[in-house]
């Protein structure tokens, strides 16, 4: 009997992926989606095996590896979650995203507050910024923050972090001092580049010490940064 080698998995036919761009063109780029999203992030898995890389894969369907990423991430949903996108009760490739970068116990909930609509797109988005930015939360209590925070103007600072200054919670604590956590809604740090989001007691505040110390706002928050 005849031993079959073992050795690195195939890599899919050229054919194979050119159905996978197929796929992805007519459910990406068109206007009414056949496929489920993750019929789509399956199309993805194969097509990026089948050219190499995602940036291949890219250049032939059409669309940014970016977009390419967010649709692969719906992979990474809990199984409930999996289930309402194969039911196709979850079918924004931008929810399904934002709700894959939450814990996977978390998950559910929101999904089921966007199914019942009560909460959108722009809910989830602010859900997950809450989420990095306040971890002791329970995610019910996120979701409600979120939902009584809609009408309340926001004001949002950004700004370049110093070096060994890029942790949320050491921003967060930083600003505190200064403006007070409960007027922080959010903080966010994205490589070199940080945000704060604050209601309008926060902004006040800050304007106030500023005024104080004689600095504009933009001094203020280096000050702040390098407390």
């Amino acid at each position: 009997m005849t031993r079959r080698k073992q050795g690195k998995p195939e890599r899919p036919s050229k054919e194979t992926g050119d159905t996978a761009v197929a796929a992805l063109i007519a459910n990406t780029l068109r206007v009414g989606r056949r496929l489920s999203l993750l019929e789509v992030a399956r199309c993805v898995d194969v097509g990026r095996n089948a050219f190499g890389r995602t940036q291949a894969l890219s250049e032939k369907v059409g669309i940014s590896t970016e977009m390419l990423r967010e649709f692969a991430s719906v992979n990474k949903l809990s199984p409930s979650v999996k289930k309402l996108v194969r039911e196709r009760k979850i079918e924004s490739v931008d929810v399904a995203y934002r709700l894959s970068r939450l814990p996977p116990r978390e998950q559910l909930a929101v999904a089921r507050g966007v199914i019942a609509g009560r909460i959108d797109s722009n809910d989830v988005r602010a859900i997950v910024s809450l989420r990095r930015s306040a971890p002791d939360l329970g995610i019910g209590e996120i979701i409600e923050r979120v939902k009584t925070s809609r009408n309340i103007k926001v004001y949002v600072a950004e700004f370049l972090l110093p070096s060994g200054k890029g942790r949320v919670e050491s921003v967060r604590e930083a600003f505190a001092r200064v403006v007070g956590d409960k007027n922080i809604s959010s903080v966010e740090v994205k490589g070199p580049v940080g945000t704060v989001r604050m209601n309008s007691e926060g902004k006040r505040r800050l304007q106030d010490v500023a005024t104080r110390e004689g600095l504009t706002k933009r001094q203020l928050i280096d000050h702040i940064l390098d407390m």
